[in-house]
């Protein structure tokens, strides 16, 4: 019985560890020149994050082009002063998805510091409309929101900033407990 405890505890103890862990998003080829779509290399960075065992990606000052991500649970994103993650202005780099960051069934997953999360709504919703006309993309094609979560727990928005979304609701919360404590949009809506 003594040592089952003790090996929950070590366990419990390096759970944590392995979450308090911080990956800078140059680590994985990452730019941050608002330029380069780095879909591929966020989403391989939180894929690797998870396989070991969590932690936190860390992006600092610069502007991260990016299509959809699918967020891994255990896998925290801190947006540093000066750190903007720019969704990209073409549907097509969403894949059908509804959120810049998107999970379905995760658990423990926070999002938070004093960057910013850009949706370039106007630019999105403009390409969208460009392509409903020539016939390219359904009349009622979803439009993405910043964030979506879909049967998800323990997930934290904390203090970042949500920037020009492309519909009313900054992130959808679908059966899903989340708290959001002190993020803002300074985008009217």
């Amino acid at each position: 019985m003594k040592k089952i405890l003790i090996f929950a505890v070590l366990a419990l103890v390096s759970l944590q560890a392995a979450a308090q862990v911080e990956y800078k998003a140059s680590r994985f080829g990452i730019k941050s020149n608002g330029l380069i779509d780095n879909t591929t290399s966020i989403q391989k960075a939180v894929d690797w994050i998870a396989e070991q065992g969590g932690g936190t990606l860390v992006f600092n000052v610069g502007r991260y082009l990016t299509g959809s991500i699918q967020l891994r649970s255990g896998v925290n994103i801190r947006l540093n002063e000066g750190a903007v993650i720019v969704g990209a202005a073409n549907i097509y780099a969403y894949k059908g998805q509804k959120g810049i960051f998107w999970g379905e069934g995760l658990e423990n997953v926070t999002i938070f510091g004093k960057g910013v999360i850009d949706g370039q709504g106007p630019a999105l919703k403009a390409f969208i409309a460009e392509q409903q006309k020539k016939g390219y993309v359904a009349a009622d094609v979803p439009v993405p929101a910043i964030l979506s979560f879909k049967d998800c727990k323990g997930i934290v928005l904390r203090t970042f900033i949500f920037r020009n979304p492309a519909t009313p609701s900054l992130f959808v919360a679908e059966n899903s407990e989340v708290v959001e404590d002190g993020c803002y949009t300074d985008t009217p809506l």
